[in-house]
């Protein structure tokens, strides 16, 4: 038996409607898909700072993502990266493996909700 964290995710979909009206929907299709593509890419650089005890490179990266996290309306994913960025400024080991934990599990399903609420047209 395996014991599984579920969390529903947080999803601001008027941020994405207020998105699709001020940029247009092909600008603003385009310009989730950049900020998707920089969720994925930095969390991946995270974990290696992670990984390799470089906790400035944590604290930065962790920033950048909470701001594209909010961007675009993604408010849990956003306050998990505040959440990973405040572990690593106080160098709390523990509480920063379990922060980038959670963030790991969220991140699939808040992206995928972002995709699924794009698909409605504006």
């Amino acid at each position: 038996m395996e014991l599984r964290f579920v969390e529903p995710v947080i999803v601001d979909a008027d941020r994405l409607v207020e998105l699709c009206v001020k940029l247009g929907e092909p600008r603003a299709e385009e310009m989730i898909a950049l900020s998707i593509d920089n969720l994925w890419r930095g969390l991946e650089v995270l974990r290696e700072g992670f990984a390799a005890h470089r906790l400035d490179d944590v604290v930065e990266q962790s920033k950048g993502l909470s701001q594209i996290a909010d961007n675009l309306g993604l408010r849990l994913f956003a306050r998990v990266s505040r959440d990973v960025e405040s572990c690593a400024m106080r160098m709390d080991g523990p509480a920063l493996g379990a922060c980038l934990y959670r963030l790991d599990r969220i991140a699939d399903s808040s992206i995928n909700s972002v995709w699924d609420l794009c698909d409605i047209k504006v």
